[in-house]
């Protein structure tokens, strides 16, 4: 973690209605020691609430890492994505990494249209994580200075 120094936590929104799967990650990031901010919303409901910065969520940040799970309660992250899609300009800065238990192809390459950044496969496998964070931190570096020295 950063010490006494003050700059911006990377802006989590992490999209998952397991609770177990939700604690996986969550550990992995804090032991990722990315100076980061996190918000656990379940369904694609409230990620969309979220995202739009609506009713509880009114003051909601705008999030540089999505971390979303494909099967919701109310919906798919597929749901989610093309609505991001509608959003426009500030959602398309945001860093999209899909966590799910799906290894189905047509769910793959649907994510790809949708410009996902990444895929991982559940049950997440902390390495497996870290290499992805790894790899996107110099893209979320390069792409948001204002993280530089958060990250």
């Amino acid at each position: 973690m950063i010490g006494n120094t003050r700059t911006k936590p990377m802006e989590i929104l992490l999209v998952e209605d397991g609770l177990t799967d939700a604690r996986v990650t969550i550990h992995a990031l804090r032991r990722s020691q990315i100076h980061h901010r996190l918000t656990l919303v379940r369904t694609v409901h409230e990620a969309l609430m979220f995202l739009r910065c609506e009713s509880v969520f009114r003051l909601a940040p705008h999030p540089d890492l999505l971390l979303l799970d494909m099967n919701l309660p109310d919906g798919s992250g597929v749901d989610i994505l093309e609505a991001m899609l509608e959003m426009g300009d500030e959602t398309a800065k945001t860093t999209v990494v899909v966590l799910t238990a799906s290894d189905d192809e047509g769910v793959r390459r649907r994510c790809s249209e949708l410009e996902v950044h990444d895929y991982i496969t559940k049950p997440v496998h902390e390495d497996n994580f870290m290499r992805v964070m790894r790899e996107h931190k110099k893209w979320l570096i390069d792409s948001t200075p204002m993280l530089a020295g958060a990250i």
